[in-house]
Order: C-alpha cells, then structure tokens, then sequence
C-alpha cells in the first residue's frame, strides 16, 4: 500500500463482512419496494458484482478493544489486534478513540503523549501505531491523548509505512449535561483531516477523519461528501470512538449508517467495547456500513473484536451516479 498525505488547494475474535444483499436491502429488515424501485435496485447490484475482481476492492478492519487500566497492557493489546487484522489482509485498521486508557475527563491527562512523529521509540499508542504500520505495510490510526505545547487534544494520528501520514484532532468535543464535558480539559480541533491511499493497483482512495460526538455534525460530515471540496470527496470515512453506553444503545448504528449515506462512502466505525464495571460505560458494536448504510460487519457489544469488510470503489462511483445528491442539493 502507497500512502500519500492529502494537501488542500488554497466480540471477540475476527468478524468477517456478511454477504452483500441487494441494495435497497438490510440485514434484519424486509423493505417494501414498487417495481421500479426492485428494477433499480436489481441493476445496480449487478453492476456491482464482480467488481472486486477488477482489482477496484480494499480491505479494512475496525478494531474494538476491551480498554483496561493499565496504558501498556491496552497498548500490547492493541498492537496484537493489528496484528491479527493485518494477518487477515486488513489495509487500512482503525483503532478506537482513547484506546491507550480508560474513557473519562478524569484520566484523559494520565494518558497524555505527545505524537509519534519520527522513528517509534517510546512505548506509547502512536508509537505502537507507527511501528505496527511500518511492520505490516499497511495504514493504521485510532485515538490518543495528545499533549502538545502544554495543551491536550483528542488526536487520530494516522501513519503508513512511511511514518505518519496525516493527523486529526477533535473538533466537536463531547458534552451530555451530567455525564461528559470533554472541553473542560481538552481543547479542539479547528479543522477537517484527509489522507489517499494509493492502493497496490493504483487505485486512489480518499479518507476522511472524524471521531465520536462528530458524528452528529452534518457540516463536517459534508466536508467529505461528494461534492469537491478541499477534503472531498472521500470514498472512506475513519470515526474511532468512545460512544457511550447511555446514547449508544438509541444512536450509534443510526449515526454511522446516517453518515454512510450522507456521504455516500464507507464508514469504519470502531467503539470502545463495553464494560458493566466501568463507572463510565461505552457501547462497543464496532462496525463498518457501505455507502448504502448497510453494515457489513460487526463486533459484539463486549470484548476485543475485529469487523473485517472490504471496500469497493466502484460501489460508491455507482450509488453517486445512481443517487447524485452533489448535484440534486439545494444552496440556502
């Protein structure tokens, strides 16, 4: 895999991806369709079958990790989750927010590091991130405390073979009156974050970073959409996460298949999983949804997991084409 940074101009075990219904289809689920609509939607999964073949197909892996106290033992961990991704033919592996120690305002400073930017040398999350990627060949990222100039942010750095390739801090911290209010020891992020991947078969992807609570804004979100911009548009969307418990059982799957099809791209969504003694518990189910919002796979709401799928470029072309929402939206 070949990884350039993008410039603006101006639970438990591996999950693999179900087979892929057809579209206008979700697992769980028998829509209702007029015949036009079953035309339509027959035509475009065929269009689309055999695309992997065509060598137009990436792999990726969302990572959930059961996070412990211990900041070494998370970081081993997950390392040892890359590793088995890697080894399952993930390119791109998405670790999730704070996955270097427990979720909460209390203890984000206990977990502070400042970013991997050279040769990894430290034993800290980026520093495991960078070698992993050099190791394997392969683009890695997932959530950090970063301190930087006396500061604290909420930052997905994302390395490559190379090294570090790009870096995402933030932007919408998380507030729920009386349970979080990340902006009380954190500061934010003030802009969106893109990187390409180059793929084995000189197929360019372009990947949007966003974490958690940004799920929820549709302004960043369509920094990434179809219509160009200076981070757009993005076939891949990366949100590692710490969602919580008591939104996520109502909102999770519905924010990140809402931003699959707002985006019309692939999401890989990995979460914190969930666990009952934690005094602040997150929701786990790490998942990735296609540009149809259906989820291809999932993790358990529990435990260390892997959610394997596959992208297919010309899937997303194809529901762009078939659904030009770009062009279709209005301008208030």
């Amino acid at each position: 895999v070949r990884v350039r940074p993008h410039t603006p101009p101006g639970a438990r075990g591996a999950r693999r991806e179900s087979p892929r219904p057809p579209l206008g289809s979700s697992r769980g689920s028998q829509p209702v369709h007029t015949d036009r609509e079953m035309k339509f939607n027959l035509r475009l999964a065929r269009s689309s079958i055999g695309r992997a073949a065509a060598c137009r197909s990436f792999n990726v892996a969302a990572l959930q990790l059961d996070v412990g106290e211990t900041m070494a033992d998370n970081i081993e961990r997950a390392g040892a989750l890359i590793d088995r991704a890697a080894a399952q033919g993930a390119q791109l592996v998405v670790l999730p927010e704070c996955f270097t120690g427990k979720y909460g305002v209390a203890h984000f400073a206990k977990w502070q590091e400042p970013i991997c930017t050279g040769v990894p040398t430290a034993n800290t999350g980026s520093a495991m991130m960078a070698e992993r990627a050099a190791r394997h060949g392969i683009m890695v990222t997932g959530g950090v405390i970063e301190s930087h100039e006396g500061q604290l942010w909420n930052s997905m750095p994302v390395y490559g073979a190379d090294g570090l390739v790009s870096r995402y801090r933030k932007v919408h911290l998380s507030r729920v009156l009386g349970v979080t209010s990340e902006s009380d020891v954190l500061s934010a992020g003030s802009e969106p974050a893109s990187f390409e991947i180059q793929s084995e078969h000189d197929v360019s992807l372009r990947v949007g970073m966003l974490c958690c609570f940004d799920l929820r804004f549709n302004g960043l979100l369509a920094q990434y959409g179809p219509r160009p911009s200076a981070h757009g548009p993005c076939q891949i969307l990366c949100a590692p996460s710490a969602f919580l418990r008591a939104t996520g059982t109502d909102h999770w799957d519905l924010l990140v298949r809402r931003a699959a099809l707002d985006v019309q791209a692939y999401m890989i969504a990995s979460d914190v999983a969930f666990s009952a003694d934690d005094a602040l518990p997150l929701h786990g189910k790490s998942l990735v949804a296609d540009p149809w919002g259906r989820i291809l796979a999932q993790c358990d709401e529990s435990g260390d997991g892997i959610a394997l799928a596959s992208v297919d470029v010309q899937l997303v072309e194809e529901v762009r084409r078939k659904l030009p929402i770009a062009a279709l939206a209005a301008s208030f």
